[in-house]
């Protein structure tokens, strides 16, 4: 029976299933010089060598921050998002009343550290929204910034405030995106706020048809289209012309409930081919 379970375990590890699971983060026990306490030890991710070499950025900014607070002390961390690829965490050293504070992205699938716009486009609604800034620490609902090296982290700005700027390509590495299909009619969705919506509908541009969402009264900026793309069927026969699939993401903005009706047809018409709805509850 043992063998058996073993065997099914090996084979779990290798499909693709497992790519959606959390990053593994040991604690690990050390010495820095004078100073003691732990770090985070990344294990167990798809490649040996950028794994190490998170490990070793981790490491470079643990033995600068004991260089800051006197050579001796302790050194900790807090780990502030695990998502399967991306790991966010804040380094501690301490030293009597000496404190200093890193906060450090680890991109898994570089090896390296990401930064804000990795995921965010750089324009004038993120930078006035994040403000001037000496380096940002990310975390599960939102990020954070500090002033300068020698302050913590103490501003906060939610994923939300941020969306409509999201590179919705590297969003789904980011934040929670609830996929849906056709089958959602009729249906209620509870997502938290900052959440994307991606919906996935059978549709022909060629035609003049277009899925077109009407929104409850004053909801408009509460779910916000923040992006749309089409897909051509996969195949030899991929003429300009084919119906293939329409891809619409929403962001939801504000807590509420808000019943979202979806319409195929023209613009200029009144009257489409399609339709239906659905409802989208927005908690904190």
């Amino acid at each position: 029976m043992k063998t058996f379970i073993t065997a099914l375990l090996c084979m779990l590890l290798c499909v693709p299933a497992f790519a959606d699971q959390q990053t593994t983060v040991l604690s690990s026990p050390v010495n820095i010089k004078k100073a003691t306490g732990f770090l985070p030890y990344i294990d167990g991710s798809n490649d040996p060598v950028l794994e190490k070499e998170a490990n070793n950025i981790l490491q470079k900014y643990a033995e600068a921050l004991v260089d800051k607070v006197g050579n001796k002390g302790t050194i900790n961390y807090a780990v502030q998002l695990n998502r399967p690829s991306l790991v966010s965490v804040l380094l501690q050293a301490n030293n009597e009343k000496k404190v200093a504070y890193k906060g450090v992205n680890l991109d898994l699938t570089t090896g390296r550290e990401f930064i804000v716009y990795d995921f965010f486009t750089k324009d004038e609604k993120v930078q006035g929204t994040l403000g001037d800034y000496a380096d940002v620490l990310f975390s599960e609902k939102g990020i954070y910034t500090r002033e300068s090296e020698k302050t913590g982290y103490t501003a906060f700005v939610p994923y939300s405030k941020l969306m409509a700027s999201m590179r919705i390509g590297e969003a789904g590495r980011l934040v929670q995106i609830a996929k849906l299909t056709r089958n959602v009619e009729g249906k209620t969705l509870t997502i938290p706020n900052g959440s994307l919506l991606a919906l996935k509908l059978d549709a022909n541009p060629t035609t003049g048809y277009r899925w077109i969402v009407t929104y409850p009264e004053g909801a408009e900026n509460a779910i916000q289209n923040v992006g749309s793309s089409f897909i051509m069927p996969r195949g030899d026969d991929q003429r300009v012309g084919m119906p293939g699939v329409e891809i619409l993401v929403f962001t939801a903005q504000e807590v509420g409930t808000y019943n979202l009706k979806f319409e195929y047809r023209r613009p200029w018409e009144r009257l489409g081919s399609d339709s239906f709805n659905f409802t989208v509850v927005v908690k904190e």
